[in-house]
């Protein structure tokens, strides 16, 4: 089954198993609301068809969007990350994984990218990508995936070389992502200070 009907559809990827956390990361909760909560409200008032991309295992919470579970393949956020785009049947795909919840001001500036052309969050100090808070033109995004993951690659920086994106910047505290005590802790506090007009 594919989902579709606008231009912008929307990937949350909430897989990940948050061994440091104790606990799946998509069940972590920050001011009331799990990171999977987070993520779909995120990308909601952009996407039409909006897939939370996840695992058997992994318990979610009641979500407004489709549910897939990764495909066969390597345990990788870029296999997870091909499930969600052959999901779709949009032109665009807005992708975000659930343990960047400080990410809503980047998610925003990347959902007025223009259609047709990758673009991706990058952190403006360190220059570093952070391809799974992105939009991507599906099609060409889900034919690189294959292709990487045909050659046995899982890493992700190679999705980035190959569609050659347009740089989004954000701040380190709008990239930072959970995968401990401690971050979660950080970001906690940084979504605090900025309340609910910054995140």
């Amino acid at each position: 089954m594919t989902l579709g009907g606008m231009t912008l559809g929307g990937i949350v990827l909430a897989g990940g198993a948050g061994r440091r956390l104790g606990r799946p990361k998509a069940a972590i909760v920050l001011d009331g609301r799990t990171l999977v909560e987070r993520a779909v409200e995120t990308l909601r008032p952009h996407c039409g068809a909006l897939v939370v991309v996840s695992r058997p295992e992994v318990e979610l919470p009641s979500l407004d969007a489709a549910v897939c579970f990764d495909r066969p393949g390597p345990d990788a956020p870029l296999n997870a990350l091909a499930t969600g785009l052959a999901a779709l049947d949009t032109a665009d795909a807005l992708v975000l994984a659930c343990d960047l919840p400080s990410a809503q001001p980047v998610v925003d500036r990347l959902a007025l990218s223009p259609t047709g052309a990758a673009a991706v969050a990058r952190d403006r100090s360190s220059r570093r990508w952070q391809p799974l808070c992105a939009r991507y033109p599906r099609v060409a995004a889900l034919e690189a995936c294959e292709r990487l993951l045909a050659s046995g690659e899982v890493r992700l920086l190679p999705l980035i070389e190959a569609l050659g994106p347009r740089a989004v910047d954000a701040t380190t505290d709008e990239l930072a992502n959970v995968n401990s005590p401690d971050d979660l802790a950080r970001v906690t506090a940084f979504i605090r200070r900025a309340g609910p007009g910054g995140c």
